[in-house]
């Protein structure tokens, strides 16, 4: 008599993302947080937050941020992050941990010019902060999600 185990394959969203090139995924999670700022911007003007910066030191009086401007800032920014993805991906040690550090540690530096801006309202310095903190919950993760913990070509 012959016995069979019969095992049961699922796919995960990991495994999926895997099959991904990185180049995908990050332009993908990049997308999806533009669009997410792009709804938090649209809402956050809706109820009277003013868009109105400058950077210090300038002599500038604040000037108006065109609408979606946040949108496309994050489009135009995680330009860097997919480069910085897919480099992590072919040339770090730790892809996935290095990229973490990375993301986070540039999100914490963009929130400087935005709480340091000359605006019309503490309110616009707090929405922008927001905004980057908005757009780094939806990338950060997903990019993180496809990078390898260890990369076999650097074992």
């Amino acid at each position: 008599m012959s016995t069979s185990t019969y095992t049961q394959t699922t796919t995960t969203t990991h495994q999926f993302a895997g099959r991904l090139p990185v180049w995908l995924v990050s332009v993908t999670a990049v997308v999806a947080g533009a669009l997410v700022t792009g709804v938090y911007e649209f809402l956050a003007r809706a109820v009277g937050v003013p868009f109105n910066v400058a950077l210090p030191g300038t002599g500038l009086a604040p000037a108006a941020v065109p609408a979606t401007g946040l949108a496309w800032a994050v489009a135009e920014l995680g330009l860097i992050g997919i480069v910085i993805a897919v480099c992590l991906d072919r040339f770090a040690k730790r892809p996935r941990s290095t990229w973490k550090r990375t993301a986070w540690t540039l999100t914490a530096l963009s929130l400087v010019p935005s709480l340091v801006a000359v605006t019309d309202s503490y309110a616009t310095n707090i929405m922008l902060v927001i905004s980057h903190l908005i757009a780094a919950v939806v990338i950060v993760p997903v990019i993180a999600a496809r990078l390898a913990e260890r990369n076999p070509r650097r074992a």
